[in-house]
Order: structure tokens, then C-alpha cells, then sequence
């Protein structure tokens, strides 16, 4: 297949992403009506390695839908450059875009990180801030390069961090943020004018990804700090657990009342 080229006005866009915001924000630019070509999402064989998996099925019309296993593969590549994309933007992509993708889109790839850059650069960031205790967070859209997170930064968002928040609530806080950020930017990101704040890297953090067994509860800390532990890990993502005896308890939900933790869960 050879791609048509695209008149000026629409640029010829090409998408990468998974899990609900990014089903979310893709639905924003076909409501925005933008020239989005083909569509990159995530195979169904790995939708037990996705936290917040949503199969893409359905939402993308006329418009190609690929299901890939890899954005490292020589296939995947040679797929995105047959639609000779002008931008890409890839949301809720947990793997990481190689150069060859990188160097494809003359008006760059686009990226949105669940943090303030530069702060919490890396892995799960949304998991770390309910941990950390934080109360306030927010998203980027960001220029992507071949760094972790270390692209100009064109616009963020904030979103506060209640006590009763969990990593779903905070999803949900994005799936409604993220598209007001494209919204806002693409007219300008489409035009080469959008704005493209460099990062200052002495001011850079950074968390690590988590795997399901980091979930294991350390009973030694505080009450305060088990209490964000459980509700950063709840539904969709693997939840906090313990044992009692040689039985595995899952806890997926989590409440303070009268200095007690009082917990919901099941016997795995």
C-alpha cells in the first residue's frame, strides 16, 4: 500500500495508543474531524499485560485499524511509514517508540505523560503520586524524543489528588483532561507553530514501572501510608495483597474509619 499525499490543510495523521484515554483522546480528533489515517492499538493477546485495556473495535470507522504486538518491530514500522504520516501521536503507550518511528512525522510525535513534567519522569506515575501522598498532579503534552519523558513540553494540566481517590478516579480525572489538552493544541501542533518549552532537566524526577508482586502490603509502615498504598493499585490495576497463612487475600478497596483500616477483597 502507498499513501496518498494529503492537501495542506489536513495533515495527515497517523495514531498509536490503547486503554481508555487513549481511546478517549482518538475519539476527540475524529470528532474534531482531523485526517487521522490508521490507527495503532495494542493486540488482544497482551490485554493481560494492559491495566486498563479497552479493545478499539468499532470506534474507528473507515479509518484502519492495526493491532500490533510491538512499536520495535520491523512490520509495525514499515506499516506506519506506508501511510506517510505528517504527525503521530501516541497515547497510553506503555512501550517504547524507536527512532525509525521517531523520525517518521516531519511535524514530530506526540505524546501525553501522566505527570508534570519534568517532574516523575518514567513508569508508573499515576501509581507513585497515591503512594507519595501527593494532592495535586497533573498531565503533559509533550514533543516525544529519544529520552524518557525529556521532550519540549508544549501544555499541561492539573488535577487534584483527594483521600478518597484511587488510580481509576484519576483515569477517569484524564480520559476527560487529556482531549481538552489535543483540543486545544492541534490546530497549532498541525501548524508548526505550537508552542515547545524545553524541559529543565535539574529539576527532572523519576519513578519506576511496577510489577504485580511490588502489590505486597509491608504491614511495618503506617496506617496513612498503607492506606494510599492499596487505593494507588485498585481496580483496573492488580491490587495491593497479603497472605493469611499460605492464602493470597487480594484488597481492592480501602477506607479509614476510626484509626482502622477497614478493607474489601478476595481469597486468590
Amino acid at each position: 500500500m502507498v499513501a496518498q499525499r494529503s492537501d495542506i490543510s489536513r495533515k495527515r495523521i497517523v495514531y498509536i495508543g490503547a486503554e481508555r484515554v487513549g481511546l478517549a483522546c482518538l475519539k476527540e480528533l475524529i470528532r474534531l474531524k482531523k485526517n487521522v489515517v490508521a490507527v495503532f492499538t495494542a493486540d488482544d493477546s497482551l490485554k493481560s499485560k494492559i491495566a486498563d485495556f479497552i479493545p478499539f473495535d468499532g470506534a474507528t470507522g473507515e479509518i484502519p485499524l492495526i493491532k500490533i504486538k510491538s512499536t520495535k518491530s520491523a512490520e509495525t514500522i514499515k506499516k506506519i511509514k506506508e501511510f506517510n504520516p505528517e504527525l503521530i501521536f501516541v497515547i497510553s503507550w506503555s512501550q517504547i517508540i524507536p527512532k525509525e518511528i521517531l523520525d517518521i512525522p516531519p511535524l514530530g510525535c506526540i505524546g501525553i505523560h501522566y505527570s508534570l513534567l519534568p517532574e516523575r519522569r518514567g513508569g508508573a506515575p499515576l501509581n507513585w503520586a497515591i503512594i507519595d501522598g501527593l494532592t495535586k498532579s497533573g498531565i503533559t503534552l509533550f514533543f516525544m524524543d529519544e529520552g524518557i519523558d525529556t521532550g519540549d513540553i508544549i501544555a499541561q494540566k492539573e488535577f487534584e489528588i483527594s483521600e478518597e481517590d484511587t488510580v481509576k478516579t484519576l483515569l477517569d480525572k484524564i480520559c476527560i483532561l487529556a482531549p481538552q489538552l489535543i483540543k486545544e493544541n492541534i490546530d497549532s501542533i498541525e501548524k508548526g507553530t505550537a508552542k515547545r518549552i524545553k524541559q529543565d532537566d535539574t529539576k527532572a524526577t523519576y519513578t519506576k514501572r511496577r510489577r504485580p508482586q511490588d502489590g505486597l502490603i509491608d504491614w511495618h509502615k503506617s496506617l496513612r501510608e498503607i492506606y494510599n498504598f492499596i487505593r494507588a493499585l485498585a481496580p483496573p490495576y492488580p491490587c495491593a495483597f497479603t497472605f493469611l497463612g499460605d492464602k493470597k487475600l487480594v484488597i481492592t478497596k480501602v477506607s479509614i474509619k476510626d484509626s482502622r483500616l477497614h478493607i474489601e477483597g478476595y481469597i486468590e
